[in-house]
């Protein structure tokens, strides 16, 4: 089809992005704009003011970038075609990023309803004073407000700029739907999704006026008080804490925009029943019942016929109700042989009311097989539209698939349960049979929904109140503790936390101690036993204390006897087990919280069957997709896993950690199979060559290595970057192109190198700073990059140029990632988002908060349905791509202590931990008041010389100052904001005037301690800034960095009066002598140095630590130097010698992050990632004390336990749990 120029009528800002992305300048884009409108070179040439063959060679060079080949007018014809084309693909189809359906039904089967559909059509989509802003549809429950809301978006949607359904049947609250409705519609960022309600309600009114935006709420009963029966006058009130729902429906309906919001309800909410008018914006449709024509049409799609004189009998006595309808034609067909006579016959004999919707569905549900309720229970707990194979999955069950199959057919036909729209991705399945019923989700009607949700909290209620033999409660579980996460919260607010409430109203304070028997009756019982039984009634004992616990605080179900049980799907994440007793039961799909250190990397398995995170402390956790499960935990790093990668066979696992080192394991096995130690730096990134033969690995030491996989030889070392190497990747298997391996810098370059021969074949300049992420697409054709500029780029592989730029991060974004077919972008950064990109647009689609501090890493699933982010705050997050949702976190807990401080009376030991609270030791009585507000771990603490203040610096950018006068009831009292990135290290000055701070973000900031005031911005290091220290008058500031230098500053001028280079690496620590002298600074290299501040050279170098060394402290007579190390001692330094005085062992098991003298130089206190404190006595230098926090699960007896990985219970021992030999 050829385009002509007169209707050629594209927006020229669609040709002028197009043309941007090929590289065609604004010059030649002018000329090519004329020519696409059919002006002649003569023509174009004059409008220009340039000479024809100017022109021509314009329009040679546009054609050239753009791929379009041939003569004279073909080129322009050409051009136009695939210009058209790509305009349709973009603009004409529907796309994801501007329609999200949630849970909205197919309405493939739609019958009738043709005056209500119009009359909906013609309000939302009218002109003028006749377009609605709100409008409702409704009626009884299964009367068809869902089906006809489906089927009138679908006819309206392209009218809309955007459409968005969600469902109000679980009872969200109005804060949830404002932030996924902003979310989706303004891509708003977490600050403002942490407002008020009411402001998020004045930001979705200003969207609704910028875009024309179609949002459809159904369900919306569910947040309404019932108006039946004796509550007739709660119609249209809300359900308490639902009240700003109104609010919203208000505000819609009375604000000038062109956007509609949609509503379905049984019920009339009030503020809509006072604004709707014939001639106002506000509008109601009454669905009342089907007309004989529409119900004959629903009775002959199910096979069942009949007169007119029938027909009219059942559509009066079911109210013309479609559900009630369908149940009733397969009651007709199954029951009396599609015999309708026979059927009205028996009704007429019955004193059952046969209109009663409720009625019905229990006459229905008696006739159900046990394998029909079963999977109408699980689809009433899932709260949502399943496939069948989490059906099948659901309940541990001995029936075949086909079994199951066969119930979901029948469950169909009755017209119990319904399909929602076809997934998008098709799974692949063992039989025809099941892969066409994947391609499928089932669930519950509302009305359906109810019911089996009342039936399921009765027969609950029922069982745990009597004396009675446990069934119902043995066979289903109440909650499920492997569900995803935002199911599972539903289930205790709508199952769960009904059944406690009856139970409390039955036994009242009693309820507690009768759960406890009942689980004393459960042990009593012989082996073997299996069920629920144990596991529902220990989510019950857990959600009655969420009563008595606020949220900060862990559930406590410590010292409680568990033992001997058959404890399935029971939820222990955050809950305090200590002392408690679960020897000998079975913990069969339990879950408990994980020891995490921050994960710093993660990545899908290519087979899909696992994902992996790489841990601060050194260890690999391998988990398993289907449901999270830990399988496996592998140990050999001694520092951070900055990164792995799966082989493409999935059977081998590369990875490379801050201890410098690379480790091949056996993924299936746990065994480290080979140590590629040529490294003498970091390592930063790895990866698998295609063939999975060759290993690319990165790091500090400015080069990327080769690695033969079979024999473990570097074959080859790249030099050519000018700074840490962040980033390296191979570009896919192509028949006709070299093999090529991209490589991102700090020195803010890409490189792409030829595999083969190692030469270097371009640099993709364009980034402003580090480049810490790339990424080919699966066709190999392009190139992203992600960076400190908080951009992320697109590079075109064969010419190297930046074809787009997106901008939206606010922060640095340190990782990219293509899904699997290519069409989406993910990136995540500092700012705590991860972004969904639409390529073909150049649109973020989604950003998905939930992250409280920097993401350093994201994958896409192989199937590219689900997105799996790790970040600093000790989680792995697992999203849905399609919808955004969080589908699970897991969570970490440790309490690795990274600073210790005395005060200035000795009494009093500070630590900063690292699960961001602060502990104040009492020294005397050895116990631990927490300091609670910080969002991220705490990497400082300080005393104020009076004793009187603390100061703490973290990794959420923040410094806080603290009134600990009375440690009891401490207090925040100021928060100190400026630096934009973590914060390692606060002192005070000896004036007690001025608090010295410094950050990764290369600054050292100087603050008045007294009004917050930022006084100083002192800038100089290339790199972070790991430490700060006053000299002893308070006139000189030294502090010390990743990029290997000390700076000496003088405080009164902001000048840097003195460097210190130390070309060995990084330096964590600098201390000062007590006549200021001389400055110890403590090294990557695993020394410690002394520097003569006069001369400024090293007069010392301390050497016996085996790994780097993180901390440097005087004693306060001066004489004696204190070191801590990774290598888990602290060593003591004569300081007038040069010489070690004693070496402290057998304290830490871990490295030693910080040591620090008491005033008095009675006792030597160090921190450790090992959870503890020591105190040293310095007379003797032995080990006084250890402080430690109890553990989580301290003491816990899982003696012959089972039901758990080997991993699980190996993170169960690291929280405390203890097991019997």
């Amino acid at each position: 089809m050829m385009i002509a120029a007169d209707v050629f009528q594209l927006p020229e800002d669609f040709i002028t992005g197009v043309a941007t992305k090929y590289g065609v300048t604004k010059t030649e884009l002018d000329a090519l704009v004329l020519a696409l409108h059919d002006h002649s070179g003569a023509e174009i040439a004059a409008k220009l003011d340039i000479s024809q063959p100017a022109v021509r060679k314009r329009l040679g060079e546009s054609y050239r970038k753009l791929g379009i080949e041939g003569k004279g007018n073909k080129k322009i014809n050409g051009l136009r075609q695939k210009l058209y084309e790509q305009y349709q693909l973009t603009y004409q189809h529907p796309v994801f990023s501007s329609e999200d359906w949630g849970e909205a039904v197919d309405v493939a089967g739609f019958r009738g309803r043709k005056e209500p559909l119009l009359e909906l059509e013609q309000w939302i989509e009218g002109n003028g004073s006749n377009r609605c802003r709100l409008v409702a549809v409704l009626g009884m429950g299964g009367i068809g407000k869902t089906v006809l809301a489906a089927m009138v978006a679908k006819k309206v949607q392209k009218e809309f700029d955007y459409l968005i359904w969600r469902s109000l049947r679980n009872a969200p609250s109005l804060g949830d739907i404002l932030t996924q409705l902003l979310r989706f519609l303004a891509n708003e960022n977490e600050n403002d999704l942490a407002d008020t309600d009411n402001n998020k309600i004045v930001r979705l009114i200003d969207v609704l006026r910028k875009k024309r935006c179609l949002v459809i709420l159904d369900n919306v009963e569910s947040v309404l008080r019932s108006g039946e029966g004796k509550n007739q006058e709660w119609a249209g009130e809300y359900q308490p804490g639902y009240e700003n729902y109104g609010y919203l429906f208000k505000k819609v309906a009375e604000a000038s925009h062109e956007s509609c919001l949609l509503l379905t309800s049984r019920e009339k909410p009030k503020e809509v029943a006072a604004l709707e008018g014939k001639n106002l914006p506000v509008k109601v449709l009454q669905l009342s019942s089907l007309n004989l024509a529409e119900a004959r049409e629903i009775l002959l799609d199910k096979g069942c016929y009949c007169t007119d004189e029938q027909l009219d009998e059942l559509v009066r006595r079911y109210s013309g109700n479609p559900l009630a309808l369908k149940i009733v034609a397969t009651t007709v067909y199954e029951l009396f042989s599609n015999n309708i006579s026979e059927f009205l016959a028996q009704i007429h004999q019955e004193s059952a009311v046969y209109g009663d919707i409720r009625t019905l569905l229990k006459q229905q549900f008696q006739r159900l097989s046990d394998l029909e309720k079963k999977v109408m229970y699980s689809l009433g707990a899932n709260r949502e539209y399943v496939s069948f194979r989490e059906i099948k999955d659901d309940w541990l069950t001995t029936e075949s698939p086909i079994k199951i199959m066969e119930a979901l057919e029948s469950l169909l036909r009755r017209s119990l349960i319904e399909k929602a729209s076809p997934t998008l991705i098709e799974k692949a399945s063992s039989t025809q049979g099941e892969k066409e019923a994947e391609s499928s989700k089932f669930g519950l009607e509302s009305v359906v929904m109810e019911y089996i949700t009342a039936k399921f909290i009765e027969n609950s209620v029922e069982e745990f109140s009597q004396k009675k033999k446990l069934d119902f409660i043995n066979t289903y579980p109440l909650m499920k503790a492997r569900s995803l996460d935002y199911i599972r919260q539903i289930q205790e607010r709508l199952i769960l936390e009904p059944v406690k409430q009856k139970l409390l109203n039955i036994f009242g304070t009693e309820l507690e101690l009768h759960l406890r028997r009942m689980l004393g009756n459960l042990q009593k019982e012989p082996l073997p036993k299996k069920g629920y039984a144990a596991g529902n009634l220990i989510n019950l004992l857990r959600q009655l204390q969420l009563d008595k616990f606020p949220d900060e605080s862990p559930i406590d179900l410590s010292g409680r006897d568990f033992s001997g049980l058959t404890i399935w799907q029971a939820y222990f994440k955050e809950v305090k087990l200590r002392e408690t007793i679960f020897a000998n039961s079975d913990l069969t799909g339990s879950v408990f919280t994980e020891t995490m250190s921050s994960v710093v990397s993660v990545r899908f398995s290519p087979d899909g069957k696992y994902f992996a995170t790489g841990l601060m402390n050194g260890e690999i956790r391998l988990w398993q997709t289907t449901d999270n499960k830990q399988l496996r935990i592998y140990k050999g790093h001694t520092a951070w896993v900055w990164a792995f990668a799966f082989s493409p066979d999935s059977r081998m696992l590369a990875s490379g950690s801050a201890d410098s080192t690379i480790k091949l394991w056996d993924v299936h096995t746990g065994e480290c199979l080979k140590t590629l130690s040529k490294n003498a730096n970091k390592v930063y990134s790895v990866a698998f060559s295609p063939d999975g033969r060759i290993l690319a690995s990165a790091g500090q030491d400015h080069t990327i290595k080769l690695w033969d996989i079979a024999t473990g030889n570097c074959q080859q070392t790249l030099p050519g970057h000018d700074d840490w190497v962040w980033s390296v990747t191979f570009s896919p298997v192509t028949d006709d192109k070299p093999l090529l391996l991209a490589s991102s810098s700090a020195d803010q370059h890409i490189k792409l190198w030829d595999v083969a021969t190692g030469k270097c074949l371009k640099t993709l300049k364009g980034h402003t700073k580090e480049v810490h992420s790339v990424s080919f697409s699966p066709d190999g054709q392009t190139l992203a990059s992600s960076g400190e500029d908080s951009t992320v780029r697109l590079w075109d592989v064969k010419t190297g140029q930046c074809g787009q730029i997106f901008e939206g991060h606010s922060k640095k974004v340190y990782s990219v990632r293509f899904s699997p077919d290519g069409e989406t972008l993910a990136s995540c950064g500092e700012d705590r988002s991860v972004k969904l990109w639409d390529i073909q647009r150049g649109e973020c689609t989604n950003t998905l908060w939930g992250h409280s501090s920097q993401v350093w890493a994201i994958a896409f699933s192989p199937d590219g349905r689900t997105l799996i982010s790790c970040s600093d705050d000790q989680t792995a997050r697992l999203w849905d791509v399609i919808t955004g949702n969080s589908l699970n976190i897991l969570r970490g807990y440790t309490r690795d202590v990274y600073s210790v401080a005395f005060s200035p009376d000795s009494q009093i030991l500070a630590s900063g931990r690292d699960d961001y609270t602060i502990g104040l030791w009492n020294l005397n009585t050895g116990e631990c008041h927490p300091l609670r507000g910080h969002q991220g771990r705490i990497r400082s603490v300080a005393f104020h010389p009076d004793g009187q203040i603390l100061a703490s610096g973290s990794a959420d950018n923040t410094i806080k100052l603290w009134d600990i006068s009375d440690t009891n009831h401490s207090r925040c009292i100021r928060t100190l904001t400026g630096h934009t990135n973590w914060v390692w290290t606060v002192v005070f000055s000896p004036d007690k005037h001025t608090l010295a701070s410094s950050s990764e973000d290369r600054t050292i900031r100087l603050w008045d301690k007294d009004t917050g005031d930022c006084l100083q911005k002192l800038k100089g290091h290339s790199h972070w800034v790991w430490t700060v220290a006053f000299s002893p008058d308070g006139r000189t500031l030294a502090s010390g960095s990743a990029d290997s230098e000390i700076k000496i500053w003088d405080v009164a001028s902001g000048e840097c009066l003195q460097t210190l280079t130390d070309p060995l690496g990084m330096i964590w620590s600098v201390a000062f002598s007590l006549d200021g002298a001389l400055l110890a600074s403590a090294s990557e290299d695993q020394t410690v140095k002394l520097w003569n501040l006069k001369t400024g050279e090293c007069v010392h170098t301390l050497t016996g630590h085996d790994k780097q060394v993180y901390s440097v402290a005087f004693s306060p007579n001066g004489q004696i130097l204190a070191s801590g190390s990774e290598d888990t001692t602290v060593k003591l330094w004569d300081i007038s010698k040069g010489s070690c005085i004693d070496t402290l062992k057998h304290g830490h098991t871990a490295a030693i992050r910080s040591v620090a003298f008491s005033p008095d130089g009675r006792l030597l206190a160090s921190g450790s990632e090992d959870e503890k404190i020591q105190l040293w006595d310095m007379q003797n230098c032995s080990r006084l004390k250890t402080l430690k926090s109890p553990r989580l699960y301290e003491n816990m007896d899982i003696t012959d336990i089972t039901g758990i990985t080997d991993a699980e219970k190996a993170s169960l021992k690291m929280l405390g749990a203890v097991e019997e030999s």
